[in-house]
């Protein structure tokens, strides 16, 4: 685009959800987390303009009517090298951030790896983040034209297909468009008083000229697509599960009694209505998609005569050295992902609905003699009833990326999950997950977004 000849701008601001715990991450450590997210000194949260813009250009290119104005954001091939798409950055009052503590887990054999033990900071879902962006315009004829396919865009972004910041596939970063908190407007750069209001964003005196913003019920013209599964969960009756951490929330109810040894992990939530942060428990979306999907699918995947999947013992697989090696191709690389390239699946946090819990007593029991090991005795809390709603997505835009086949695997894992599809207590997530974790899925609710 040549800026020289623009003679409009089209303004946009609109307004969105956190609907996910968000990391928009500094790659630096602090002494509590290894990994803290964006804040100015004053503790607000940073949202640079480089990350919207990005978020919109992946969302544009997901659009057959997208794609031209998508190819202009930052390839700079035109004579003055500008991107006709200027965002600003965000600064977000944070009442409070949370920490997710992780472990890594071992592919061969399906445990905790010792001393992979680290913690990561990220903002608390339910706050309110506001985007402000210019689009430049050659032609005020454009503007119709230029308003619809970005407000597609604002669509596929609140679909949760593209995310902000990091962790796509644990479910991060996925904000949600608030209804009735959108709306755009044309500045025409030769008229001086438009021009004093171009950076500030603020809307004209004359409504007229303001268009407020509706999203489409739904749109059509998707060139990469996706699935979407909704899978209602439940604890299995006469279950126990927990997603255990070591330390609680600090106003959680638990800490009325003798703390347990370990505590069913608790996520904060921004409470817009009361204006406070809650802790909620939650089933993280990482713990379902490494136990229920990606171990289960690579066992079956390495059952095959001529196995698809890179050998994890092996310390020269392509994984496991990125600096100069190339990604690594095999089945499990491609659908979960590795260090050198993300995968395709991609599982949100699921808040547990009408949760119940119970301190459960222990002893620890010696091997050898089958006694009570002396001064062994340990508690845990554990969900004993509860519901969730998880949500899976599947990304198919990648052509070499054999979703379909994926697909097929999870599928029939989730039809072996119902009731009577396979052994009962089969699939187990959690601590003790050899004798707790078992989970009902009732049924399974699937949607693709895409041109059939």
């Amino acid at each position: 685009m040549n800026l020289t000849n623009c003679r409009n701008a089209l303004v946009f601001s609109l307004e969105f959800r956190l609907r996910t715990p968000l990391m928009v991450m500094t790659g630096d450590g602090d002494e509590i987390s290894d990994n803290t997210i964006e804040k100015t000194p004053d503790k607000k949260l940073h949202i640079n303009g480089y990350v919207w813009s990005s978020l919109l250009r992946r969302a544009l290119l997901r659009l057959n009517d997208g794609k031209a104005i998508a190819e202009q954001i930052g390839k700079y091939r035109t004579p003055l090298g500008v991107s006709p798409l200027w965002c600003k950055s965000s600064l977000e009052a944070l009442p409070q951030s949370d920490r997710r503590p992780g472990i890594v887990i071992s592919r061969r054999w399906g445990s905790t790896d010792r001393g992979l033990l680290y913690s990561e900071e990220n903002a608390p879902d339910g706050l309110s983040i506001s985007l402000k962006f210019l689009w430049f315009l050659e032609e005020e004829k454009d503007t119709a034209d230029i308003r619809n396919r970005l407000i597609q865009a604002v669509w596929v972004i609140d679909q949760g297909i593209e995310n902000i910041g990091a962790g796509w596939s644990y479910g991060f970063g996925r904000i949600s468009f608030k209804d009735g908190h959108g709306q755009s407007w044309l500045l025409k750069l030769s008229n001086p008083e438009d021009r004093s209001r171009l950076f500030n964003f603020q809307p004209p005196g004359d409504e007229s000229q303001i268009q407020h913003i509706t999203l489409p019920q739904h749109v059509t013209g998707i060139c990469m697509p996706w699935k979407k599964y909704m899978l209602p969960f439940m604890i299995s009756p006469g279950q126990m599960l927990a997603i255990h951490t070591r330390y609680p929330q600090l106003d959680a109810d638990i800490l009325t009694q003798k703390a347990p040894d370990s505590f069913v992990f608790r996520s904060l939530t921004y409470n817009a209505d009361q204006n406070k942060i809650e802790p909620s428990i939650i089933i993280p979306g990482k713990a379902v998609r490494q136990a229920l999907f990606s171990t289960q699918i690579e066992r079956r995947l390495r059952s095959k005569d001529i196995s698809p999947v890179c050998d994890i013992s092996d310390s020269n697989a392509p994984c496991k050295h990125p600096k100069g090696a190339a990604p690594c191709t095999c089945m499990r690389c491609l659908w979960f992902g590795s260090t050198d390239s993300s995968g395709i699946l991609a599982v949100l946090d699921a808040r547990v609905n009408n949760p119940a819990t119970e301190v459960v007593h222990r002893l620890a029991i010696c091997e050898h003699s089958y006694q009570n090991i002396p001064q062994k005795l340990f508690s845990g809390e554990y969900l004993t009833a509860g519901n969730f709603d998880m949500e899976v997505l599947l990304d198919q835009s990648r052509a070499d990326s054999h979703s379909n086949e994926l697909e097929t695997y999870l599928d029939c894992l989730l039809n072996e999950m119902k009731p009577g599809g396979g052994p009962d207590g089969w699939y187990r997530i959690g601590a003790t997950s050899t004798c707790t974790g078992q989970l009902q899925l009732n049924n399974v609710e699937k949607t693709f977004y895409g041109d059939a």
